[in-house]
């Protein structure tokens, strides 16, 4: 019993000092997935990207030295693949990682590691050096790759061979080659569909360039009116020659109606930026067509709407009832001129209608005093009367 408590404590102080050791600002630059990823070994202070992106220009034929430290925060000793991949376009058009098997023609082929495999205990590292090496007759551009972290388990079983590969995480690196730099973005389609009782808006941004293109996308939905429902979007880098497209969810107004969504893309267009590089100009902003959605309201408004709707249309209907009655009156009722003695209550007494009525067809104020030769209007006497 003490020994299993003991083993209990042991294992929960561990597993506090690897929450600790995550938090700080070291690992949080790290690219990591189950407590196994990987950082940059140099980042450069004047490049913020540099701190998870491996970001480096280099001429045709050049070689550059580099390191990738490898970061193991679990509690358990682990064994890690290290390998280097070209990119590759994830659906939507985002940045990805090749498959370890997958046919390397960029930047994969181009990176040469000094180790393909490290073990590591629990909560430590170690830089692995690795060597870029450009070929000769490399286009103009940017050209994007990976390095790899993969760990590596051995079958447990006696009885089954080979390795069982478990989650990997990636590091992107981005190699520009001096020359004739273009940036350069246009919008593709922007539609809406409805789904699950919800609004899908689908945006998509083609980059024309030679070289990724950080990008910022605003999709403004808003009233008929005017007034903004709601904004999404985010900052995206988009690839070279390749069509970006995201999914913004719309959840279904409340009340329903007439919204136009809107999409507008922001970028620095000028050939002196890059990855994580400003250049300092104004953005170039494209603005895309505007697209118009109908929903109708949900049960709970679309009861308060038909409520306020019949409201709306009894007092209409008295209006016009009231309306008819006072053109009728003006076309049928009288001049009478009152007498000394006569008041409002013997005047209506007199012509047979109430005296609220009498006072508000001639405009009568409290406390209703008629002098003597006042002129009003009064219904017509019957021939009865």
């Amino acid at each position: 019993m003490a020994m299993a408590l003991s083993r209990a404590l042991t294992r929960l102080l561990l597993v506090c000092t690897v929450l600790i050791f995550i938090s700080i600002p070291f690992q949080a630059r790290a690219v990591e997935y189950g407590g196994v990823g990987g950082r940059p070994a140099n980042p450069r202070s004047d490049n913020p990207r540099t701190e998870s992106i491996f970001v480096h220009t280099l001429n045709p034929g050049e070689t550059k030295q580099d390191g990738v430290r490898v970061l193991n925060n679990t509690p358990d000793h682990k064994t890690l693949l290290v390998y280097a991949v070209d990119s590759a376009q994830s659906t939507g058009g985002a940045f990805a990682c090749a498959q370890a098997a997958d046919l390397k023609t960029d930047v994969g082929e181009w990176i040469e590691l000094s180790k393909l495999e490290v073990s590591l205990d629990s909560l430590t590292n170690e830089v692995i050096p690795f060597t870029i090496k450009v070929p000769g007759n490399a286009s103009v551009g940017e050209h994007n790759g990976c390095i790899v972290i993969q760990e590596k388990r051995e079958t447990p079983n006696s009885e089954q061979s080979g390795i069982q590969l478990s989650f990997r995480t990636g590091l992107r690196v981005a190699i520009l080659i001096p020359g004739n730099i273009h940036r350069e973005l246009a919008i593709g389609t922007f539609s809406a569909e409805h789904k699950n009782g919800d609004f899908v808006l689908h945006p998509s941004v083609q980059n024309l360039g030679n070289v990724s293109v950080d990008t910022h996308v605003a999709v403004t939905t808003r009233y008929f009116f005017g007034k903004i429902l709601q904004t999404s979007g985010g900052d995206f880098p988009i690839l070279r020659n390749q069509v970006s497209e995201w999914n913004f969810t719309l959840p279904k107004p409340f009340w329903g109606g007439w919204f136009s969504s809107s999409l507008q893309v922001s970028y620095d267009k000028d050939p002196n930026a890059g990855v994580g590089v400003k250049s300092g100009t104004p953005l170039t902003v494209l603005n895309g067509s505007t697209i118009w959605i109908f929903s109708w309201p949900k049960p709970a408004a679309l009861a308060i709407e038909l409520g306020v709707l019949l409201i709306v249309l009894a007092i209409l209907i008295l209006l016009f009832a009231r309306l008819r009655r006072n053109q009728k009156i003006r076309k049928e009722w009288v001049p009478y001129t009152v007498t000394v003695g006569e008041n409002i209550n013997s005047i209506a007494d007199t012509v047979g209608v109430s005296w609220k009525l009498l006072a508000q067809v001639n405009d009568l104020k409290p406390p209703y005093i008629i002098p003597a030769g006042t002129r009003l209007r009064v219904p017509p006497r019957t021939d009865t009367e």
